[in-house]
């Protein structure tokens, strides 16, 4: 076997994280690596990168066997490990990241001619135009991705670790890794996928494990299983996926009202949310989803139209002017958006909150902890703890600390805004957050949810509007909101007018 682990174990203080963990991956096999947040995934890849040593079991990658790794060795026996948050210099061209640290020299000197020409063939060889000479700040997420793979092929790897590499990529730019990712499996490289996205277990994948518990409840071939099997083995109990009870919405007065609405990449937009309604808004790739409700955020500026909350236009010409209308959001960028790694978790939930629990300036401590206790037991944060970092949570639970933000009851939150709610989010985390929008569109809130995902849409929202080219293509009534119909009024060509399905 070319890559695997045995009975592979840690613990920190006394609990153990991984419990015997075996995983084996054939030459040219793509093995999906699925688990809930918390699962240990995070810990095995960490064992296998030699960022920590494992307490006992043996990892072996071809006919070698080591009992752990440190990141040089690791390195050195052929392992290549690429995360979610990439590690490029942001100030060095594509060539200049591609042999950060491993330069060619002569001497004292970089050999830039050499390396660029280098830097070309590996780009070539993976299939992407991407020049050498390129700045980072001109590439996209899959650009990044792309110069990131081309930096560990160089290498020559003999097993490739790749850690949600699709969480911030677009469908198109998901579609193109693919495509990459394939014709490595080609070449017969090993390929350990790790990721939250059942679609591409059953696109890309030839083989699965999922970790649950830090143990492996289920492996096998992909085309021996079905998507139950995998959510089921995910989340330890069979999860219901049926479609929401329909909301009385005719008898629902309009509480958020967007007409005319033109801004960079959207428009002109007209639509209105109901009172206690979960609104979907669907749409590929340039469709406008972000753009829109950035704007209603104030966070990119309004050429023409109106907004009104309850009757009341409000001009939300910043993300300030917005909250203080009622307005919230949460963005799908949260690393870059939403959480302050640094802070706590109570400083990042409460951020909008300290001057409403504050008496005369002076800061209420027990009040603050009773509002974050408050709003995050619905959600399920784990752990529950107030004075935890953010950047110690798991990528779920940052998510449920963002989304708790704005869900105590010192915020006037309106109409709340949530943008691809559950990128990289597992399946457990995902109940959770869908049972918050529910809980707060019961409330009586309007809640907005955009998804790249129609499925998420058939299980979460009232309506869908279907965005295409920034503009409204149709509005999709509850009844007949399936995944089929959502995809293929998004891929119509005509856009003009607004079409009602």
């Amino acid at each position: 076997m070319p890559f695997a682990v045995y009975g592979l174990r840690k613990s920190y203080g006394g609990v153990e994280v991984l419990k015997g963990v075996d995983l084996e991956v054939a030459d040219g096999e793509i093995h999906a690596l699925l688990g809930a947040n918390g699962a240990g995934k995070s810990t095995l890849i960490k064992c296998l990168s030699g960022a920590i040593v494992p307490d006992s079991g043996t990892m072996m990658v071809g006919v070698e066997h080591f009992d752990g790794f440190t990141p040089r060795t690791a390195r050195q026996a052929g392992i290549s490990v690429i995360y979610q948050d990439l590690s490029l210099a942001a100030s060095l061209d594509v060539a200049d990241n591609m042999f950060l640290g491993q330069e060619l020299r002569i001497g004292p000197f970089v050999r830039k001619r050499a390396q660029r020409r280098e830097a070309a063939r590996w780009l070539d060889e993976l299939g992407v135009d991407i020049r050498p000479t390129a700045a980072l700040s001109t590439l996209g997420n899959a650009g990044l991705q792309a110069v990131e793979i081309a930096k560990s092929l160089r290498t020559r790897p003999k097993v490739l670790i790749l850690d949600e590499p699709t969480a911030a990529l677009s469908e198109k730019e998901a579609e193109a890794l693919g495509e990459q990712l394939l014709a490595l499996k080609k070449q017969k490289l090993p390929l350990l996928y790790v990721t939250h996205r059942l679609a591409e277990v059953f696109t890309l994948a030839d083989r699965v494990t999922v970790l649950r518990g830090g143990q492996v409840v289920l492996t096998g071939a992909v085309k021996d299983l079905n998507r139950d099997d995998l959510v089921d083995a995910i989340a330890g109990e069979r999860i219901a996926r049926g479609r929401p009870a329909a909301q009385a919405g005719a008898a629902r007065t309009t509480a958020v009202s967007v007409r005319g609405l033109l801004a960079p990449g959207i428009g002109p937009v007209d639509l209105d949310i109901r009172e206690g309604e979960v609104l979907g808004v669907f749409g590929l790739v340039g469709s406008g989803r972000t753009e829109l409700v950035e704007t209603l955020f104030g966070s990119h500026r309004r050429f023409a139209g109106t907004v009104s909350i309850d009757g009341r236009t409000i001009a939300a010409s910043s993300p300030g002017d917005a909250v203080a209308a009622g307005v919230a959001l949460v963005p799908s960028d949260r690393l870059r958006k939403s959480i302050i790694g640094s802070l706590s978790a109570g400083e990042n939930m409460l951020l909008p909150s300290y001057a409403a629990l504050a008496m005369a300036g002076v800061r209420r401590f027990a009040r603050e902890r009773l509002a974050f206790n408050t709003a995050v037991t619905p959600l399920n944060l784990q752990p529950p703890r107030i004075d935890l970092q953010a950047r110690r949570f798991s990528g779920g639970n940052q998510q449920k600390l963002v989304i708790a933000r704005w869900l105590n009851d010192t915020i006037g939150c309106r109409l709340l805004m949530l943008d691809e709610p559950t990128q990289g989010v597992d399946v457990g985390a995902r109940r959770d957050i869908y049972a918050a929008i529910r809980a707060s569109a019961d409330a009586g809130k309007s809640v907005l949810v955009t998804s790249s995902e129609p499925e998420e849409l058939v299980q979460i929202a009232d309506r869908v509007v279907v965005l295409s080219a920034g503009r409204v293509a149709a509005i999709v009534e509850h009844e007949d909101i399936e995944e089929g119909r959502l995809l293929a009024l998004a891929h119509e060509v005509e856009h003009q007018g607004r079409k009602t399905a």
